[in-house]
C-alpha cells in the first residue's frame, strides 16, 4: 500500500501516543511549511507540553527509520489506513467533531464509500429478537452497508445477519490487534468478508472511554442508526445519542410493555424515533427504492411455488385466496406454495393468508 506524504505525515503523528487529537492536530500545523502560524503554534505546544516532551514528539516525527517503521508494521499486521486528507474518507465522517485522523482497516476498504447505516443492540437482547435482527440486517444489506460494533448480543446478530452479503463494517472500540472482539472466528470472518474499522493503531487497548469514542464513529458513518435492544440504562444510548448531535435518523424495534429490553427503544419512539418493523421502514426514510429482486432468485422455486413467486412479483402483495383464483389453482395448494417460499425467505406473510414478495 502506497501512501502520499501528506498521509504518511497523519499516519505517523497519530502513532505517537505523546499527543492527544487536538495537539495531533496542533502539531502537524506547527510543522507545516506552509503555515503562517506554524511558529507561534509550535511555541504554544512547547508551554503546554514541555519542551521534552515536544522535542521528542518532533524527533520521532522526522525520523526516517520511525517513520518507514510504522508503515512496515502496518504493513506486517496487514492493516491499510485511510487518512483524513486520503479520497476515499468518508464524507459524513469527515463532518463530524473531531473526525478521526486515520482510519484502521482490515477487510473491504471499498465498503467506505458505500451508503451505510447503522443497527446496534444491547449484550441482553432476548432470543427471538437476535433473530429478528439477523433476519433484518441480511435483507437491508442488500441495500446499505451494514454498520455496527463487536459486542454480544444485538451487535453480533447484526454483524451475522450482514454477512450474508459480505456488506458490512465492524467498528471497534481498539485497536486490531488487542483482542476487543468477543468472537474471534466471527472476528475473522468481518476482516476476510466484510471490514473492520478503528480510529486506534493496532495496539492500542480497549478501555472504558473508547467504547464512547467507537459509538461517534458509528454514529457519523451512518445515514441513521436502528436500535434492536436497549434496556433502561444501555450504553447503546450514547450512540443514539451521536446520531440525534449529528441530526441522523433513529428507528427502534417495538417491544411489549413490561420487557426490560426494549424500555429504552419503546422510549425512543415516544420521544419521535421511527418505529421499525421492517426493512421497508428504513429503506423509505433513506429514500432508498427496492429494485426488483434478481432473476436469479426465482430458480430456487418451480411449479406452483414458481408460479406464485411470478406473480407476487407482478402484483405486490396478495390474498391467498386471490391467488389461487388468479392461477386456477386449489386453495391448498397454495398455501402450501406459500409455505415453502416464506421458509426460502422469497416471500412474507403480510397478516391473515396474504403475502408479498420479499
Amino acid at each position: 500500500m502506497s501512501y502520499l506524504k501528506s498521509e504518511i505525515d497523519l499516519i505517523v503523528v497519530d502513532s505517537i501516543q505523546l499527543l492527544h487529537y487536538k495537539n495531533k492536530n496542533l502539531f502537524l500545523e506547527a510543522n507545516n511549511a506552509n503555515s503562517a502560524d506554524g511558529q507561534k503554534i509550535e511555541n504554544e505546544l512547547i508551554k503546554s507540553l514541555g519542551g521534552g516532551v515536544y522535542n521528542k514528539v518532533k524527533s520521532l516525527f522526522s525520523d526516517e527509520k520511525y517513520r518507514e517503521g510504522v508503515l512496515a508494521d502496518l504493513k506486517r499486521r496487514k492493516i491499510e489506513c485511510v487518512t483524513f486528507t486520503s479520497a476515499d474518507y468518508p464524507e459524513q465522517l469527515k463532518h463530524t467533531p473531531y473526525p478521526p485522523l486515520v482510519l484502521y482497516l482490515r477487510g473491504r476498504r471499498e465498503l467506505l464509500s458505500t451508503r451505510m447505516f447503522a443497527v446496534v443492540g444491547s449484550r441482553r437482547t432476548p432470543a427471538a429478537v437476535l433473530e429478528e435482527c439477523k433476519r433484518f440486517c441480511s435483507e437491508l444489506s442488500e441495500f446499505v452497508t451494514v454498520v455496527s460494533g463487536v459486542a454480544d448480543g444485538g451487535d453480533k446478530a447484526a454483524v451475522k445477519g450482514a454477512l450474508s452479503t459480505g456488506n458490512v463494517i465492524c467498528v471497534l472500540p481498539g485497536g486490531h490487534d488487542t483482542g476487543c472482539f468477543p468472537d474471534v472466528n466471527l472476528f475473522k470472518k468481518v476482516e476476510s468478508e466484510g471490514l473492520t474499522v478503528s480510529e486506534f493503531p493496532p495496539t492500542v487497548p480497549v478501555q472504558s472511554f473508547t467504547f464512547t469514542m467507537r459509538n461517534r464513529i458509528i454514529a457519523g458513518l451512518a445515514d441513521g442508526v436502528l436500535v434492536v435492544s436497549a434496556g433502561e440504562k444501555s450504553g447503546t444510548m450514547s450512540t443514539v445519542e451521536y446520531a440525534t448531535d449529528y441530526n441522523k435518523d433513529v428507528f427502534a424495534f417495538p417491544y411489549n410493555v413490561g420487557v426490560a429490553a426494549g424500555i429504552g427503544c419503546n422510549r425512543l419512539i415516544k420521544s419521535g424515533a421511527f418505529l421499525c418493523d421492517s426493512v421497508d421502514d428504513v429503506l423509505s426514510v433513506l429514500r432508498i427504492e427496492r429494485s426488483d429482486r434478481p432473476a436469479e432468485i426465482f430458480e430456487e422455486a418451480d411449479g406452483d411455488e414458481a408460479a406464485v413467486l411470478q406473480l407476487l412479483k407482478e402484483q405486490g402483495e396478495m390474498h391467498a385466496e386471490k391467488i389461487a383464483a388468479a392461477l386456477n389453482l386449489k386453495l391448498t395448494d397454495v398455501v402450501t406454495a406459500c409455505s415453502m417460499l416464506e421458509i426460502k425467505g422469497l416471500v412474507v406473510r403480510t397478516g391473515g393468508n396474504s403475502y408479498a414478495i420479499i
